[in-house]
Order: structure tokens, then C-alpha cells, then sequence
């Protein structure tokens, strides 16, 4: 910082200097004008980069000690935040139902040189939060940050979407965010440490096609919020991030239903539009960042932000456009079918929405998702697999 200190005085002093010059010296030859610009230019980039490299210093530091737990961190979006904490120096743990992909996550993380740990666990389960919580403690000897991050999603008109469908949801986008966040709370009394849940503006705009991941969603909005205003004098923060459309691969393991192709179409399309979406690499970034600087509510992209606002100044409009939105997507067949995204990808119209999206499909890569022809009904896929 004094170095920095010194270059800006330095650089105040040549200007004032050269303010005198032009007002008490004859008007300088093109050569030396030029010398004087490419001087200038110099001076300028050095500080640049003294700036940018004492920023980085500064975030890789700010975790440096710590312990982060990150639940669904085996692919998306929870495996690139994991990366993040541990490119910031915390140790990192790790959970998802599978033991075949958290290895595999747990592997790459101790590759790029992070203090990995990984868990089996179902966050819906009370008695398994506590393990994991007791497990992360064991393994490092405290813990500084939770991240609720683990999602499941399924797409399609409503009328296709059962009952244990919506409870499904709610287990894992409500009560496991609601027992593992006031676990954490509790063991954190006192200490300090932050807790992130990784919300959605489908919690605040319920968007069509998607209602049991917004129903859950925006309980758990409402949880988080409430637990940021409970915890006020405790050392315990909250963080509630509301992420918008995030290019993190896993439409692939979404499940849609009532007529699969097309609504795989629509769904992968707008996950991968470069304009709408953000990168899994800069939504983690951004979410390790305010974790680490102790703020209390993130909105991640322009876009989202922009949705809540007019959502909050017309509401009734906002609802008006979204009737509007539901009736442009496709319609419940007589016969309804189930396929994931990685079937539905290789019809016709998939493999074209994926030449479009290649931007998302190589992010499935970088993030441990489903590739093509994989099955299975996901458990832990990302938490805005929209996004």
C-alpha cells in the first residue's frame, strides 16, 4: 500500500510540474510531445498493474485460514466456488449424494492445490447435516463459511408435475438449506462466520414451466433474509445471493417433462445467450467476494437486477409479461413424457439449440456435468441450472 501511496504522489507532482511547464516554457517539439505521451502511458500501466496485482494479493488472502463448506460441490456452480475458496486459501469440504462425481471433484480440487475434503451426504436429512457438519469440524478443526448451494430442478407446464415432485424440491431447496443453515448458525455463535445461501430470481419471479424450483426457492429466500435479520449480534452473517441465467452446464441434467424436445429448446437456449447469462468462473468470483467482505445480500448480473426492480415498481405487470411468457411455451401433450437433458439433446432440435449454446456446453465440461447420454435423476445439480 505505501508503494502505491508513493507512485500516486509521484505521479500528482508530474502533473502539477507539467501544468507549470505549459504555462511559463514555449510549446514543446512533436518528438519530445510524443516522449512525454509514451512517458505518461508508462506511469499510467504501472500503476494499473500495481493496482490490480495488489487486489489480487488482497483476495487471495481474504479467505487464507479459513474453512469453507460448500454442499452440491461435486459439479456447477458449487464445484467452481469451491475452486475460488480454495484459490483464496481456504480449505474447502465438499458434499453431494454420489460418491463417484465428489471423488472425482475432490481429486481435481487437490490438483489445483486446494485442502480438499468430500462428504456423502443428503442435506434433506437432519441427522446427516449434523454429521456433516461434525465431519467438516474434524477434518480441519473449525469452520468459517457455508455455502447452501446444492439444487435439483425439473421443467414443464404444471399440469405434468406430481405431488412428490414439489416435496422433492422442498426437501432439498428448503429443509436442507433450513437445517444445515441453523446448525451452522448455532455452532457459529459466537466465533463468527457467514453463512451463503444461493438463492435464485426464480424466488422473486416465479417464471412458468419451473414452479416447483420457485416455490422452493422462495421459501428459501424468505428463510435467509430472515436469518440475516435474527442474527444480528451473534458474529454470524448471512449472505443471500440471487443469481440470474449462469452458463454452468447443467441443463444437460435437468429433468423435463410434457413434451421434453422442446422444452429442452427453450430452457438451453437461455441458459447459454452470452448477453442474458453469466459465467460459472464469474458468478463464484463475485460470491467468494462478498462472502469474504461480510455483505448481506448479492444480486449477480444487470439482467436479474433489473427483473426484481420492475418487479418491485409494477408487480402486476411483471405478472402480466410472464402469462405472456407461459403462453408461448409449449403446451402439455395428451401423452406426457420424461426425459432428461442429456436424452433431449439428441434430438434434432437439441443438437441445434447446442451448436448455438456451445458457450454452456462447454461449461458442462469444465463443471463435472452430465455429458450426453447420461442418465439418472439428479439429486445435486446446480442451483440455477437455468443459469
Amino acid at each position: 500500500m505505501s508503494r502505491l501511496k508513493g507512485a500516486l504522489a509521484l505521479a500528482g507532482v508530474r502533473w502539477a510540474w507539467g501544468r507549470y511547464r505549459r504555462r511559463h516554457e514555449p510549446p514543446p517539439s512533436p518528438i519530445r510531445q510524443n516522449a512525454e505521451l509514451l512517458a505518461w502511458g508508462a506511469t499510467g500501466a504501472a500503476l494499473g498493474v500495481g493496482v490490480s496485482a495488489l487486489s489480487e494479493r488482497r483476495r487471495a488472502r481474504s479467505m487464507r485460514g479459513k474453512v469453507a463448506l460448500v454442499t452440491g460441490g461435486s459439479r456447477g456452480l458449487g464445484l467452481q466456488m469451491a475452486r475460488e475458496f480454495g484459490a483464496s486459501g481456504a480449505s474447502v469440504v465438499i458434499c453431494a449424494r454420489g460418491r463417484e462425481g465428489l471423488d472425482r471433484a475432490v481429486a481435481e480440487l487437490t490438483g489445483r492445490g486446494v485442502d480438499a475434503h468430500g462428504v456423502v451426504c443428503d442435506i434433506g436429512d437432519p441427522e446427516a447435516v449434523d454429521a456433516l457438519l461434525d465431519a467438516a469440524v474434524e477434518r480441519f478443526g473449525r469452520l468459517d463459511v457455508v455455502v447452501n448451494s446444492a439444487g435439483v430442478m425439473r421443467v414443464g407446464p404444471q399440469e405434468t408435475i406430481a405431488d412428490e415432485d414439489f416435496a422433492q424440491a422442498m426437501d432439498i431447496m428448503f429443509w436442507g438449506p433450513f437445517h444445515l443453515s441453523r446448525a451452522a448458525v448455532e455452532r457459529m455463535r459466537g466465533t463468527g462466520g457467514t453463512v451463503v445461501n444461493v438463492t435464485s430470481i426464480g424466488a422473486y419471479l416465479s417464471v412458468p414451466h419451473m414452479l416447483p424450483y420457485s416455490v422452493a426457492k422462495r421459501a428459501w429466500a424468505a428463510l435467509s433474509e430472515g436469518l440475516a435479520a435474527e442474527t444480528g449480534g451473534t458474529g454470524v452473517r448471512v449472505l443471500t445471493v440471487v443469481p440470474g441465467l449462469m452458463r454452468t452446464g447443467s441443463h444437460k441434467g435437468v429433468l423435463f417433462s410434457g413434451d421434453p424436445e422442446r422444452e429442452y429448446a427453450w430452457f438451453a437456449l437461455a441458459a447459454g445467450l452470452p448477453l442474458l447469462s453469466v459465467s460459472a468462473e464469474r458468478a463464484a468470483r463475485a460470491i467468494v467476494r462478498a462472502a469474504a467482505s461480510g455483505r448481506g445480500f448479492l444480486i449477480l448480473t444487470p439482467v436479474t437486477r433489473i427483473g426484481l426492480a420492475v418487479h418491485g415498481v409494477a408487480p402486476g405487470l411483471t405478472q402480466r409479461a410472464l402469462r405472456v411468457v407461459g403462453r408461448l411455451l409449449p403446451r402439455a401433450p395428451g401423452i406426457a413424457v420424461e426425459r432428461h437433458g442429456s436424452e433431449a439433446a439428441d434430438s434434432r432440435i437439441g443438437r441445434l439449440i447446442d451448436t448455438v449454446g456451445v458457450l454452456n456446453d462447454r461449461a458442462g465440461h469444465r463443471l463435472n456435468q452430465p455429458s450426453r447420454g447420461e442418465r439418472g435423476r439428479p439429486r445435486d445439480t446446480d442451483p440455477d441450472a437455468r443459469s
